[in-house]
């Protein structure tokens, strides 16, 4: 038996933040069909509280939704004590240069296929565990 002292965790926490709730289903879903822990917010006020409470290595989040923007979710996680990768999905080229402020892991356009948003999801997973300090 090999010994370690870096634990990883068996499952990426990952946090979809969405607006549309048939797309915010089905990312969730295929996501977790690939292992991921996947918890949901149909908009930026839910996902900036799920932030506050609970430890995640990936927030995924639509910019452009009602009310606050994913601009205030990116920020809350990537302020908080172990700070989660952020991937935006958007569909509106005018929010790239305001999404690139923020240096998010990837700006995901839509359409897109989620086999290839999951490739990134598991990407920017291992980006966070590369990052933070095992807990």
């Amino acid at each position: 038996m090999v010994a370690s002292n870096v634990i990883r965790r068996a499952r990426a926490r990952v946090l979809v933040v969405e607006d549309d709730d048939d797309l915010r289903a089905s990312i969730g879903e295929f996501l977790e069909a690939r292992g991921f822990a996947v918890d949901r917010a149909a908009d930026a006020l839910q996902a900036v509280a799920r932030i506050g409470v609970a430890d995640y290595d990936v927030v995924v989040t639509d910019i452009r939704m009602p009310g606050p923007s994913g601009l205030a979710v990116a920020y809350a996680a990537q302020s908080c004590a172990r700070p989660a990768v952020v991937v935006v999905i958007t569909a509106y080229p005018e929010w790239y240069d305001v999404a690139e402020a923020l240096d998010p892991f990837e700006i995901v356009r839509k359409p897109f296929r989620l086999r290839a948003l999951a490739k990134t999801v598991a990407r920017a997973a291992h980006e966070h565990d590369v990052q933070s300090p095992a807990g």
